[in-house]
């Protein structure tokens, strides 16, 4: 008998970093999200590939008690054939033998000395007979069950086995196929999810260098004419100044013309 077992198998599947630069230089990496969940599917994967072993061998187990009764009983059946052969060969001999018997009963009464002394023998040769059928038949048909059940058991055990491989593959295909297209998904929403960010803080951004224009065009003007008027001050101031020494001069002049008479 051979015994079949499951090879476990890991699925290898790459975590996916996405980098984000944003317009200030800052990295932003991917968090361990994936690897976690890849942690959390090797062990369901591995759960259920034992569970698989499990029920193949209990099931395989479960159908040796029924294929053994089975056996024996085909054993039986043929014992009882080869049994039944025996008796009814036997019946019919000695219907035979007694029919002859009954018939010349009178005219071999002379010969029922010698008929007496050879009925063992030729009964015990009849056993013989039997007993070599017995044998004969019995080591045919353990010949005949060996070759039978051998090709017999070997035909099962191929189509199991071929089975098993076309339903683990097809497992291992479809469960292949489910994480790709999880993580296509995955992706997909985080492509999103980067792109909406990316406008987000794109025109967040603008709108800040917007204000601050905003901001600073105001300080500047109010600079500026807070300057202007200082200068349009010292500027009046100066001129008032000037225009005071100016003054004060042509009087000293004036005042000269006085003092030189």
């Amino acid at each position: 008998m051979k015994v079949l077992r499951t090879v476990k198998g890991k699925i290898a599947v790459g975590v996916l970093t996405v980098g984000v630069i944003s317009g200030t230089g800052a990295v932003l990496a991917g968090t361990d999200a994936g690897a976690n969940l890849q942690n959390w599917y090797e062990g369901l994967f591995n759960e259920t590939a034992a569970e698989i072993e499990a029920d193949v061998t209990a099931y395989g187990e479960g159908k040796l008690p029924g294929l053994t009764a089975e056996y024996n009983g085909l054993k039986a059946d043929a014992s009882g054939d080869i049994d039944g052969k025996r008796a009814s060969e036997t019946e019919s001999a000695d219907a035979a033998i007694t029919q002859v018997k009954n018939s010349h009963i009178e005219s071999l009464e002379g010969t029922k000395a010698e008929i007496l002394e050879n009925v063992g023998l030729e009964f015990y040769n009849l056993f013989l007979e039997g007993f070599f059928e017995i044998e004969r038949l019995g080591e045919e048909g353990v010949n005949y069950a060996t070759n039978d059940l051998t090709a017999f058991t070997g035909t099962e055990g191929e189509e199991a086995l071929g089975q098993l491989t076309d339903d683990l593959t097809a497992a291992k295909d479809s469960a292949v196929s489910e994480l790709e297209e999880a993580i296509r998904q995955a992706r997909e929403e985080i492509e999103a999810e980067v792109d909406n960010q990316q406008e987000i803080t794109t025109r967040n951004l603008q709108n800040q260098i917007n204000f601050k224009i905003r901001d600073v065009r105001e300080v500047v003007e109010e600079l500026l004419e807070d300057l202007v008027e200082e200068q349009k001050a010292i500027i009046t101031a100066a001129a008032q100044t000037l225009e005071d020494e100016a003054k004060t001069a042509l009087d000293d002049v004036v005042s000269s013309m006085s003092s030189e008479e």
